[in-house]
């Protein structure tokens, strides 16, 4: 499995992604900081909208990695040739989505915490900003990105199901819009919601790794 895990990090070029994750990290204030101003500077308003740009980013690079990492080697039958060496199906399917989902928790939770961190430190230099972060409001922040990650999965099934490299991308973009519409509820039912798209994620997953081990999804 690390032997499968190193190969794949070879095809993603790791050095690329950290490269990426700081131009996300140097991106995200700019874009954000003028709406929580332009919404009053509360708590409230900086929580929501740092959750919904670091969400929004993470689920669409998700299935820019699913798309090119999974499905698109199944569409260009890349993956059968994998099939014969004398390599587990189950673990080279495993390796492949794992690796995807530590590399976008660990960047979701590293830009969470750059992100939070940064407009705690501006609140502290602008008088019309209101914000610190509790240890639940800290552990909240943990939960939604795990679920978000775990939601994004969604995408991979779509991917496959329409053996599409287009449709993950579609597919993120349509889950960011319908999470979006849920950023004037209070952090508890957030959560809440969030626990439930996570939960819907993690079967996608579990329907996906079934399908791709059981059927011929190579066209």
């Amino acid at each position: 499995m690390k032997e499968l895990i190193r190969i794949e990090l070879k095809k993603l070029s790791l050095k690329k992604e950290i490269r990426n994750l700081i131009v996300v990290n140097l991106v995200l204030p700019m874009l954000a900081l003028p709406l929580i101003l332009a919404t009053g500077g509360a708590f409230e308003n900086i929580h929501s909208l740092t959750a919904m740009f670091i969400q929004a980013t993470f689920i669409i690079w998700q299935s820019i990695l699913i798309s090119g990492l999974i499905v698109e080697e199944f569409k260009t039958k890349t993956m059968m040739q994998l099939y014969t060496y004398p390599i587990k199906r189950s673990s080279l399917i495993i390796a492949k989505i794992g690796l995807i989902f530590v590399i976008i928790l660990v960047f979701s939770l590293i830009t969470s915490f750059v992100q939070h961190s940064l407009f705690t430190l501006l609140a502290l230099f602008l008088p019309n900003m209101i914000y610190s972060l509790s240890i639940s409001a800290i552990l909240g922040i943990i939960v939604t990105t795990l679920a978000s990650v775990l939601l994004a999965m969604m995408t991979l099934t779509v991917g496959m199901w329409m053996q599409s490299t287009v449709a993950p991308v579609v597919t993120a973009f349509v889950l960011t819009a319908i999470m979006g519409n849920f950023n004037g509820l209070t952090l508890a039912n957030n959560l809440v919601f969030m626990v439930i798209m996570g939960a819907v994620g993690t079967g996608c997953v579990i329907i996906s790794i079934r399908d791709i081990l059981t059927n011929d999804l190579i066209v």
